[in-house]
């Protein structure tokens, strides 16, 4: 049964203009960044934090809730499903767009708290703080590291269209166009399982 619906950030509950070209070539890599960050020493991710948090804060400030996203989390609150914020940005740069957007989710993780997407870790992080089975949960995101993460962890998993959706292709249990209708997709999930 649906209990717990674990949400990408960017380009999925926002809209954000987060330039990652840009961050890179500032950065000086053509890697992901934190998979990049990951392989220098201190000093080295110092600077890349630096930057990174730089460009999520500006980010931040003016990401606008995407068409949608309000209804879709009410309505999980209304049903009774838990709901969890899993996201590679910073903490600061969180808390910015919660307090901005009044967003209260049941427990959020950052690329501070957890191994990073693709990682399966933080999914399974939620899942064990929300006292919630993995096949329980669904992860619901717009790039192929949302659907790694939730199908490693054993979650059902929710691929959303978005920016990125071109540029890979795999196989997620739903596909939503929309988050109108992700929430029509949950709906009948819940019906469906007595939820």
């Amino acid at each position: 049964m649906l209990r717990c619906v674990i949400f990408d950030l960017d380009n999925t509950l926002v809209d954000s203009d987060l330039d990652f070209a840009r961050i890179k070539a500032e950065i000086g890599t053509d890697r992901p960044i934190l998979e990049y960050r990951a392989s220098l020493d201190e000093e080295g991710q110092r600077r890349v934090d630096n930057i990174l948090e730089r460009h999520e804060a500006a980010a931040a400030g003016t990401a606008a809730l995407l068409d949608g996203a309000r209804e879709l989390l009410d309505f999980l609150e209304s049903r009774g499903v838990r709901t969890a914020l899993l996201t590679r940005n910073s903490r600061a740069s969180v808390e910015t767009l919660c307090a901005r957007h009044g967003f209260a989710f049941d427990f959020t993780v950052t690329r501070h708290d957890a191994e990073p997407k693709p990682s399966p870790a933080p999914v399974l992080l939620i899942c064990k703080e929300l006292n919630v089975a993995p096949e329980d949960a669904l992860m619901v995101g717009d790039f192929l590291y949302d659907i790694q993460s939730g199908q490693a962890a054993g979650a059902r998993t929710m691929l959303l269209d978005g920016p990125h959706r071109h540029r890979f292709e795999i196989e997620a249990d739903y596909e939503a166009a929309t988050l109108h209708e992700a929430l029509e997709i949950i709906q009948k999930m819940l019906d469906q399982e007595g939820g």
